[in-house]
């Protein structure tokens, strides 16, 4: 009989499981490597499994406190943001939320951190059994592509009003507007679900700077629609307050579409310096990155393609698979 592990994290919706990668790809895992995955995303109807793989330390208290009621094996995953100077960041955080998380640290049988400056942040708690994995990228998904690009500058993120402020959504609208200026055929595509708080804002941003024509809100968008973006663009834009890791910018590169962000949080355990790097809170500066990747095509093919190749050997879906396997493998002795 397959041993069942309960996949849980609070989401709105399920959905978000396949769509977002860094919930998909363990999926993934876990039926490969032979177990039966119950998804949960709600607190009232936890199941009842062998091993829980539960993400965030404060929203997974309540599966942690069922699995160590059932005497169960569970692994947290995640990032706290510590090091996050944004509102999002631990130390913005209540008081409530930082004792979850707390709690959680001390008493999950093992602690995944998603990169080394989360790692060691992390250590500041003394959690129990910290282990450092990094996301994958699936290469055959997200593959390498040198075909020509349309003049599309890309950037995708939860509407959340918290993610809008720290991915610095209405910070490209405005480096946007001013590349317009210069560069007046390009489009700017924002992925990003409607149904989020901050899409409103976004909107209303757009409509005040006068580019509604110039600017795609696509709303929620299949992995394929997704990829065929991040293919048929020139530019991916993230720059960032803080990245946990930034999946969305490893997804891009490992695609051929160079990046312009900033050397926050993981952003350069990432990239590993294959991207221009810009002030997230300048938007003179957002725009010149832009314009830099635009007018300097060595430049452009250079970051496009050793970006790809990093990628693709530094955060393979194998690896990752491979030590999920070791850690359940340990788990269970």
């Amino acid at each position: 009989m397959k041993k069942k592990i309960c996949f849980f994290a609070r989401v709105p919706d399920q959905k978000l499981f396949s769509i977002i990668d860094f919930y998909s790809n363990d999926i993934r895992i876990f039926k490969e490597l032979g177990y039966e995955v119950c998804l949960c995303n709600e607190f009232t109807n936890i199941p009842d499994c062998d091993i829980y793989f539960i993400w965030w330390w404060s929203s997974g208290i309540i599966p942690l406190m069922k699995a160590k009621l059932l005497k169960k094996r569970n692994i947290t995953i995640g990032n706290i943001h510590y090091s996050d100077p944004s509102e999002q960041g631990f130390k913005s955080r209540p008081f409530y939320i930082k004792k979850l998380i707390q709690y959680s640290l001390k008493n999950s049988d093992v602690q995944i951190a998603t990169s080394k400056i989360e790692f060691e942040d992390l250590k500041v708690f003394s959690p129990k059994k910290l282990i450092l994995l990094y996301h994958a990228i699936d290469s055959q998904k997200y593959f390498y592509s040198d075909k020509p690009r349309e003049n599309i500058i890309l950037t995708i993120s939860r509407m959340l009003k918290l993610n809008v402020e720290r991915k610095k959504i209405l910070e490209i609208l405005g480096a946007f507007k001013n590349v317009l200026q210069e560069y007046p055929d390009y489009l700017l595509y924002i992925v990003g679900r409607k149904e989020d708080e901050g899409y409103d804002s976004v909107k209303k941003r757009i409509i005040e700077l006068g580019i509604e024509d110039k600017v795609i809100l696509t709303g929620s968008i299949s992995d394929e629609e997704k990829v065929s973006l991040y293919h048929k663009s020139k530019i991916y834009a993230q720059p960032t307050d803080y990245e946990g890791f930034g999946l969305a910018i490893a997804e891009s590169m490992s695609c051929g579409t160079p990046v312009v962000t900033s050397p926050n949080g993981a952003v350069p355990e990432v990239t590993g310096g294959l991207a221009v790097y810009v002030n997230p809170n300048d938007i003179a500066e957002i725009a010149e990155g832009f314009k830099k990747l635009i007018r300097d095509e060595k430049l452009y093919r250079n970051l496009s393609k050793r970006g790809s190749e990093r990628i693709q050997r530094e955060f393979s879906f194998q690896k990752r698979k491979e030590s999920i396997k070791e850690i359940l493998e340990n788990l269970q002795e």
